[in-house]
């Protein structure tokens, strides 16, 4: 007797992508059915069948085939399999200690990703811009013939060859190869701490992914998500109208960190910063500083927030926070609350000599009257302000929690 298992519902989209997914189970088999949940969805859906025959073409050249398809009753049936993910082995061999192993396994599956994506020069399209947006990107980009962006490591399945799980997001216009790996790296390693002991600027820079691209990229990825949600509004977003006077703390699903470096304090300039795009409110890096920094000045995003300062370092060595600048803040323990829009922690002195600048925050987006509060309560009670930090600490854990650690992909 055919039996359901398991049901997943991708409705926080836009009409024509809302789906269904099934784990189906009959005489002891196994499948996926992919259902559209509107009529607008059934191309989306079928889709599917013509991606998975061109995408094995393109995968000839390398170990990778695609999960299977094939046609159902109103919907499309895949092969249900149970092998590890890439991602999970990774995240094995890093538990384990043996980073470099992991990251070699991940540069590996990355330089067989660019070989079949990178067959010819990249030009922007209209269907390209309706999107991705209409942004500005680095010269020199590649690209094939049809592109499955969301070939992240979650979708990775370790048979032999490797299984390309999830291929619904595949186009058949130009999209940047580097656009596609950035995806790869950036989604492994900013969506779990372990896996923050990998190199991630050495990986970029490895294939030609710089700073200018990311930020490029990064809008790419805002447009490709507003894209799938079209005209639908998730219920997250309706928090605010359906509980009026109620107050949260919400982690931050993405933005920019900006660095500057400063030769005096107080002097700071936009052509002396970098930004590093964080998801999920976490934002890791390590920068190289310029050879006259004294002094550094942090910008954890555009709205008032509670950070949480898990790592300022210079060459591995924690930075004195004492005496740095919080316009309309406070700093306690290991917790800023910064009640302005364009929040920042300024003039962090530079020891002499140092070479490279450490940065690991935990930013959490709060209601601007509490901060005030909070900063005025720094003055008056250091206990109860210590009470206030512990619960957005626990706030953000549960969110964290609820939501899978932040948001991985198009859902």
């Amino acid at each position: 007797m055919r039996e359901i298992i398991f049901s997943k519902y991708s409705n926080e989209r836009d009409r024509r992508f809302a789906i269904r997914t099934d784990i189906l189970e009959e005489d002891g088999r196994r499948w996926l059915e992919k259902t559209p949940l509107y009529p607008e969805g059934k191309g989306h859906i079928e889709n599917m069948l013509q991606w998975n025959q061109k995408l094995d073409a393109l995968y000839q050249a390398v170990p990778f085939v695609s999960n299977k398809c094939e046609t159902g009753e109103g919907c499309v049936k895949l092969e249900y399999l149970e092998e590890e993910n890439l991602a999970e082995y990774l995240d094995d061999l890093l538990e384990k200690g043996r980073e470099k192993e992991a990251e070699q396994k991940l540069t590996e599956y990355l330089e067989n990703v660019q070989k079949i994506h990178s067959q010819k020069p990249f030009s922007m399209t209209e269907a390209f811009e309706r999107v991705f947006g209409k942004v500005t990107l680095p010269e020199n980009l590649t690209c094939a013939e049809i592109m499955n962006i969301d070939m992240i490591c979650d979708n990775v399945l370790l048979t032999s060859p490797y299984t390309i799980l999830d291929y619904e997001w595949t186009f058949d216009f130009p999209v940047p190869c580097e656009f596609v790996l950035y995806r790869i790296i950036h989604y492994y390693i900013q969506t779990h701490s372990v896996r923050r002991a990998l190199d991630e600027e050495g990986l970029y820079g490895k294939f030609g992914i710089t700073e200018e691209a990311r930020e490029s990229f990064f809008q790419m990825e805002k447009s490709f998500q507003a894209y799938i949600t079209g005209r639908h509004v998730p219920m997250r977003e309706m928090y605010a109208d359906m509980t009026p006077g109620v107050q949260y703390v919400s982690q931050t699903n993405a933005g920019a960190l900006q660095v500057f470096f400063g030769e005096k304090r107080g002097c700071y300039q936009e052509k002396n910063s970098v930004k590093r795009y964080m998801i999920a409110g976490n934002a890791r890096c390590t920068l190289e500083l310029p050879e006259k920094c004294r002094f550094i000045r942090l910008d954890p995003g555009d709205v008032p927030c509670s950070v949480r300062l898990d790592e300022i370092s210079f060459d591995g060595k924690s930075a004195s926070l004492k005496g740095v600048e919080t316009p309309d803040g406070a700093i306690f323990g290991y917790w800023a609350f910064l009640a302005r829009l364009d929040p920042c922690i300024a003039d962090i002195p530079v020891p002499a000599g140092a070479k490279t600048l450490t940065v690991r925050l935990e930013i959490c987006e709060e209601n601007v009257d509490m901060l005030n509060h909070v900063r005025v309560l720094e003055h008056k009670n250091h206990s109860l302000l210590q009470k206030v930090g512990n619960r957005a600490k626990k706030a953000a854990r549960r969110i964290k929690k609820s939501s899978g650690g932040g948001k991985k992909k198009g859902n």
